[in-house]
């Protein structure tokens, strides 16, 4: 009798640490994309322009001359954001300016995405979140379908509702 009381007891220890973990990653805030949402971004006061984050929340930012930006003795290059978004979203921002480092070294091109994370104690406010991706999610063109054959040097269309816009500086 007494090994099923020890099965009973490591049992409701098991569900119990289950429970507990369930509860906790249930329970944590989700992030979500957010699309249609204006960046504005600013290298120098003379270098400033502006995106639209795509149907996923990415948008990407690409710099002709990497190395030369901010001066070639510095290794990151500073980006200054400030995000407004799109006139049907529903919540408040905590914070709409980002300043974000950029490793020279890991560019020319950088892509970010968009997220909005709901306070737990406010379900009416947020902060936003941007995420430098480390992997691309440009699609490329389906060419299983017949259509015109694209020609050396063609590049993806940007600023598509799935993909969001790139800004050259």
């Amino acid at each position: 009798m007494s090994s099923i009381s020890i099965i009973n007891a490591q049992e409701k220890s098991s569900k119990k640490s289950l429970d507990a973990f369930i509860s906790a990653t249930t329970k944590s805030s989700a992030q979500i994309r957010v699309s249609g949402a204006e960046v504005m971004l600013e290298v120098s006061p003379q270098k400033k322009g502006a995106v639209t984050t795509g149907r996923n929340g990415t948008f990407g930012v690409y710099f002709s001359n990497v190395q030369e930006e901010q001066g070639k003795d510095k290794p990151y290059i500073t980006l200054s954001m400030t995000i407004t978004p799109p006139k049907d979203f529903q919540y408040q921002i905590e914070q709409s300016k980002f300043k974000i480092s950029l490793e020279k070294s890991k560019g020319p091109y950088y892509e970010f995405t968009l997220l909005f994370e709901q306070d737990k104690t406010n379900p009416s406010s947020g902060r936003l979140i941007i995420k430098l991706n480390t992997t691309h999610e440009i699609m490329a063109p389906d060419t299983s379908k017949k259509g015109p054959k694209q020609g050396k040097g063609s590049a993806v269309k940007t600023g598509d509702s799935y993909q969001g816009e790139v800004r050259h500086f």
